[in-house]
Parts: structure tokens; sequence; C-alpha cells
């Protein structure tokens, strides 16, 4: 058999390790919580006029939300959820929240639209104490959750490569 003949295989297999790869990297590429003001699980010392929250990627101007409420589950934002025109990326979102909030926990729900067409939910908490030091942000990231699970996309690629590594394997041994 020509050697060419013996690379095609080969070529075949990197070609779809390839797409492979660029289609799991697009999967992945989702607008991700990158940070926001007040900080997720932190803790501020005066009453917040708005929430900020900035993510990693470009959204639509609509299909987004910001809804943050008390410890008693009431509504405390305005339900003006808008992105920051002021933003020359489109990552960043604001929501004005009533005035006089008092001290306590307050939950931050958000829903955003990027303009990849995924759409990405989350949420996290911060407290406001008048008489305390702000902390900074705890550790954990808030909590979000995409179309589909970036670990899964990336076990389902893989075990496509090898697969097809390994019948292109037998195939080759078997004509040698």
């Amino acid at each position: 058999m020509p050697s060419f003949l013996r690379l095609k295989p080969m070529i075949a297999m990197l070609t779809l390790l390839a797409l492979t790869f660029i289609s799991a990297s697009r999967a992945l590429a989702h607008a991700d919580y990158v940070s926001s003001e007040p900080p997720a699980n932190g803790t501020v010392t005066s009453a917040p006029e708005r929430v900020v929250i900035v993510f990693s990627q470009e959204l639509k101007p609509e299909g987004n939300t910001i809804r943050v409420t008390d410890a008693r589950g009431n509504q405390v934002d305005r339900g003006d959820t808008t992105l920051d025109r002021n933003d020359p990326n489109r990552k960043t979102l604001i929501v004005s929240l009533s005035p006089g909030l008092s001290d306590g926990v307050y939950t931050v729900n958000w829903k955003n639209a990027s303009t990849d067409g995924h759409s990405e939910t989350g949420r996290f908490r911060f407290t406001l104490s008048a008489g305390a030091t702000p902390a900074a942000a705890a550790t954990p990231l808030p909590a979000t959750s995409g179309e589909e699970a970036p670990w899964l996309v990336l076990l389902a690629a893989g075990a496509g490569v090898m697969l097809i590594g390994w019948a292109l394997r037998r195939r080759v041994m078997h004509q040698s």
C-alpha cells in the first residue's frame, strides 16, 4: 500500500479532532458572571442605589433581568433592568433599588441573554450592615446555570476522539 494512503486515516482523525474541539469551545462560550456591585457574598455599609453586574461577553439589549429580594422574599428593585449604555463592550447590566433599604441579607437573581444566543442564570447574596466594616467577596463564585454542563461537553468530545482514534488504529493495523 502506498504510504500516502496510510496518511488518509490520520488526516481524517486530526480533522475530526480539530472540529470536535472547535465545537466544544463554542458550546462553552457563555456570558458568565465576572463581578458585581455590591460584591457577591460581600457586605456593604450603606444602602446601594443600584445593583451592577458585569459579564464575560456582550449581551443583547433585551431578555436580561435582575431581581433583588430581601430576606422575606419581597422585591426591592424597581424592575428597570437595563444594559449599561456607558459600557462600550455591552457586558454590564444595571437595576435600580428602592430607597431606604434596611440592614439585612439581599438576594440577587439574574438572567442574561448573550449575543451568541445562549442565556445564563445565577444568583448571589450581599449583606447590608450599616455598622459593619465592608468585607471582600467570599471565595465561592455565585451560582450559575447554563444550557449545558461544560464538563459534560468536554467529556463527550474526549470520548468521541478516543473512539475515533481507536477505530482508525484498528483499521490501519488490519490493513498492514
